[in-house]
């Protein structure tokens, strides 16, 4: 049960770090080039969390 804890914690840590990247790597595009990918701003973290966050 430990492990699983520890495992679930590691998985989680990773995917936060993905999350904080491609936050960034968006915020940086402008917004024709977030428009091209289909995504408005304002949904930048909304969907980046559903990336790397899936229903588990």
């Amino acid at each position: 049960m430990a492990f699983d804890l520890l495992t679930g914690f590691v998985r989680d840590l990773r995917a936060s770090r993905k999350v904080a990247g491609e936050i960034t790597r968006l915020n940086h595009m402008s917004d024709v080039q977030l428009a091209d990918l289909g995504i408005h701003r304002s949904e930048i973290t909304s969907r980046a969390f559903a990336r790397h966050f899936k229903q588990r």
